[in-house]
């Protein structure tokens, strides 16, 4: 009973006002650290003598308000703007203010709450006794650490028109000054803080049906309306959230009009424009073309988005109006400063003049979105020269965006492949994703030139030069980084002037006898390799091993002399009496000339392929290494099945690992692998290495535990969306925990799962059920808040490691009222919150005046305030009061202060 006579006394005071708001929204610009420029825009109905608004109040979230004058418009009396005429008897309506907060929150909501909307609104429930609000969301951050930030600026105005039956389309044209990215969603329109408009439907709702649907794009703001079925007046609400790397910086809402008809009028059309990219510097210039259907209409063309809004070079669009059809010319000569992570956005809008006779007009319209990117240029004319042990890269200097005023340039970064990819630049992709390049940079360089001394010899090293830019914080820390298109390929390769081993092939499997075959390439004897004059005979090759996958230690096994370099042709060798049953072997070669007396170099190591068996049910598991100076581009798998005598192929991978299913349990089969793999060097044109690893042999058997189940936990608090109350259902304290394995190999033979549970603070977990169901119902006291885990359990009693462990917390809820009648009429005479509360273990709430005067504040979450001013214990006037509150409540991990910092309006009306 409570919680309705408080919702009846709202309505009965909102009707001593008067009513004209439609459409709203709050723009923040950031001056310094704390300090914010406030612009809060308002669409109300414009009659004269009807109600107005010179000043209007905005609260900041920190527990003040404060009064901001009206700046638009001619002025009236004392001076004052009175507002824009917006047609159709709207007027626009903006406010200027100026705030600074005492210090850095999770977050503060600034907001505009005044009575009242415009009646006849057909997609909520008495219109004319609703309250106009609008808020935005301000995350101030240490700027030193993430940078400043202001909020999206929203360009197409929030009052449209649609007819019945013609697809209605609306683009907010959100710009973003510091270019962050925004994300659009359709959201109620609220009254007061977190309270929906009562009754609301969304447009699609009213009269639906599948020819009436009603989108949003999340990533552009484009809505469309296919189709309208019912004349009125609609309003709907646009939630604008900006990210910055992933962070959450703020929100800005929009409350939207729009009014519905059903007339012998259709809207214009604009000729598709496709969205472009385009490379920084270079001029963007297009026609746009509208016409109208409807002969003797007049047709507006204008634009709105980010480019025409630029301080720096901005673009610009001449439309006008002509009869039936109106060509405009958009230009833009984009430049360096232009630069930025996220796209720009504009939209053109035709509209024509449709006026019923004797009526107001009652214009349609048409929207195009074009979409553009700006890109940065690429780098010019890189070169790579092979420099003794180093490969030495240069490019252009200047770079043509090294030198910016806002949009930072930071440096190149370099960016190695081991052989070519030619892929065609595409203007729309910068960067090097998918390429298969490796940034091998660790810092930007603001160089021109740079050394790889990490190659190798024998690989073919393919380059490309980035260059990137990002805005950067007092504390030189980068964020909205951004890359520019990738520079031409340049490759290089150090001189073949050492051996190449080719083959390291497993021959025979043994634990003593085991051979492996060794084959390597001589130098290349030439000028621009090894140079014989320089590096004389006799020569001597020595052929060195070691034990496992790295050259630790290697021993000679063999050596080989020759005393001119075209005799030497001895370039194989088997090694025998191995243990390559258990073990992969790694050889390297030295080369020497002038007698042996001086080292010219080595060839790269390389080692043999070796497999290990993992055991399964029904399978093995097949996982290989080698450490190989070559590239191996495919694998194949041989088997000899457990009957059999031969090996056969049965598939092949480019991955190290593979799965052998549909065995017999408790039977040996045996496998070894050919890797096959080449040189990426240009001068080797013919290179095909393949190496067998050795034979393995293993028994498939079921000692493998189940896969670890996958667990969700549902209660219902997934389904405690009521704004009004915060009871749960009847289910009350109820966790369901439903879990799969999410493969069926899994699931054969799994008999029974063990579920385990730990309460929150608590550090073990306890077996609370075995079950052969794939669900449990777990009934606590007080609390929904803990962690679970699942682990499966097979006939043979092998249990699954633990399943991810889930942990559920409470959905605590505590609504506060805005209406408190203190009258002693034993009826909301004390201030509490709306009960039942749930899951709150205290609170901070400080009550203010209008002025910012302090008259309440306890901890007791159950509030108790009988109307009087806590430190004179006289009785409160009437009027509207003001809290803030901070609410504690219990987590799984323990009472933690709520991230949410409620505040709002008391009404206390004295009147009985």
């Amino acid at each position: 009973m409570k919680r309705l006579f408080t919702l009846l006394l709202l309505v009965f005071s909102f009707q001593l006002f008067a009513t004209h708001y439609r459409a709203g929204e709050i723009f923040y610009e950031n001056i310094s650290y704390l300090s914010y420029k406030v612009t809060v825009v308002t669409y109300t109905t414009d009659i004269t003598g009807g109600p107005d608004r010179d000043t209007i109040d905005v609260f900041w979230g920190d527990g003040t308000a404060s009064k901001i004058l009206r700046t638009n418009g001619p002025t009236g009396i004392g001076g004052i703007p009175q507002g824009e005429t917006a047609g159709n008897n709207i007027k626009k309506n903006v406010y200027v203010g100026f705030h600074t907060y005492p210090g850095p929150l999770p977050y503060y909501i600034i907001s505009v709450n005044d009575p009242n909307r415009v009646g006849n609104i057909i997609n909520m429930t008495a219109s004319v006794n609703v309250q106009f609000f609008v808020e935005d969301t301000i995350r101030i951050f240490d700027p030193t650490f993430i940078g400043k930030n202001s909020s999206p600026i929203l360009l197409n105005p929030p009052i449209d028109y649609a007819n019945v039956n013609d697809t209605f389309y609306h683009n907010p044209a959100a710009y973003d000054p510091d270019g962050d990215s925004l994300t659009f969603d359709l959201v109620p329109p609220l009254r007061i803080q977190g309270v929906p408009v009562p009754g609301y439907q969304f447009p699609d709702q009213i009269a639906p049906g599948i020819d009436n649907n009603f989108t949003i794009n999340r990533s552009t703001g484009e809505i469309i309306w296919a189709v309208p079925k019912r004349v009125g007046i609609y309003n709907i609400a646009i939630l604008v959230r900006e990210y910055r790397g992933g962070t959450f910086l703020g929100s800005v809402l929009r409350d939207m009009q729009i009014f519905v008809d059903v007339k012998n009028n259709r809207p214009p059309r604009i000729e598709t424009i496709r969205d472009t990219c385009v490379v920084a510097g270079s001029f963007l210039g297009i026609p746009v073309n509208a016409s109208d259907p409807d002969a003797l209409q007049d047709v507006t063309l204008t634009a709105y988005g980010g480019p025409l809004e630029l301080a720096v070079s901005p673009a610009t669009f001449v439309g006008g109006t002509a009869p039936s059809q109106v060509t405009g010319i958009f230009s833009w000569q984009t430049v360096c400063d232009h630069i930025r992570r996220s796209f720009y956005q504009v939209v053109f809008k035709a509209e024509d003049n449709f006026t019923p006779p004797g009526q107001l007009p009652i214009p349609l319209s048409y929207l195009e979105t074009w979409i553009i990117k700006v890109v940065a240029p690429a780098p010019q004319n890189l070169n790579a020269t092979a420099q003794g042990n180093n490969i030495i890269l240069n490019w252009d200097n200047p770079y043509a965006c090294d030198t910016l005023a806002t949009r930072k340039f930071i440096g190149f970064s370099v960016w190695r492949r081991e052989g070519s990819n030619p892929f065609a630049i595409d203007t729309c992709a910068p960067g090097l994703d998918g390429r298969g390049y490796t940034k091998i940079s660790s810092q930007n360089t603001r160089e021109f030139t740079y050394i790889d001394s990490t190659v190798l010899k024998g690989k073919n090293y393919c380059y490309r030069i980035l260059a990137e830019f990002a805005e950067q914080t007092s504390f030189g820390l980068f964020y909205n980084k951004v890359e520019s298109l990738p520079s031409n390929e340049a490759c290089s390769e150090l001189k073949r002037d050492v051996p190449l081993i080719e083959n390291v092939d497993v021959l025979e499997t043994d634990a003593t006898n085991g051979k492996i075959f060794v084959r390597w390439l001589k130098p290349v004897a030439n000028s621009a390799n090894l140079d014989t004059t320089q590096f004389p005979g006799p020569y001597r090759f020595d052929l060195k091993r070691s034990e496992g996958f790295a050259l630790t230690n290697p021993a000679i096994i063999a050596t080989f002399n020759s005393n001119n370099f075209a005799s030497y042709t001895d370039t194989t060798f088997t090694d025998t009496l191995l243990n390559t049953a258990s073990n992969p072997y790694t050889y390297t070669v030295d080369f020497y000339s002038n007698g042996g007396n001086v080292l010219v170099g080595s060839a790269e190591p390389a080692s043999s392929v070796f497999i290990t068996l993992g055991i399964g049910d029904n399978r093995l598991t097949l996982e290989w290494n080698e450490e190989v100076p070559w590239r191996n581009d495919v694998y194949f798998i041989f088997r000899k099945d457990f009957n059999g005598s031969t090996f056969n192929f049965i598939d092949s991978t480019t991955q190290k690992r593979y799965t052998d299913e549909g065995l017999v349990n408790d039977s040996s089969y045996c496998y070894y692998v050919r890797s096959k793999g080449a040189y990426t060097l240009t001068s080797i044109t013919n290179s095909k290495i393949n190496n067998n690893s050795q034979q393995a042999c293993a028994v498939p058997s079921d000692t493998a535990a189940p896969c670890a189940p996958n667990l969700t936990v549902l209660n219902n608090c997934n389904n405690a969306q009521d704004v009004e109350s915060c009871a749960l259902s009847d289910e009350g304290f109820l966790n369901t925990l439903k879990w799969n394995t999410n493969a069926s190999e899994c699931d054969d033979d799994v008999e029974k799962y063990n579920v385990y549970y730990t309460a929150p603070t608590d550090s073990a977990y306890t077996l609370i059920e075995t079950t052969s169901d794939t669900t449990y119902l777990h009934f606590l006291q007080n609390t929904l808040a803990g962690c679970y885990y699942v682990t499966a359990i097979d006939s043979t009693g092998n249990e699954s490691e633990p399943g991810q462990k889930v942990c559920v917390d409470n959905c605590p809820c505590y609504i506060l009222p805005n209406v408190f009648t203190p009258n002693s009429d034993s009826k909301n005479d004390i201030y509490t919150p709306i009960l039942p509360y749930r899951f709150v273990a205290s609170v901070e709430i400080k009550i203010y005046t209008r002025w910012g005067n302090l008259v309440f504040e306890t901890n007791d979450p159950m509030i108790n305030w009988d109307g009087k001013d806590q430190k004179t214990k006289k009785e409160v006037k009437e009027g509207v009061y003001f809290y803030v509150c901070k609410v504690f409540e219990m987590r799984v991990d323990g009472v933690k202060e709520s991230n949410d910092i409620r505040n709002g309006f008391i009404h206390v009306i004295k009147g009985k």
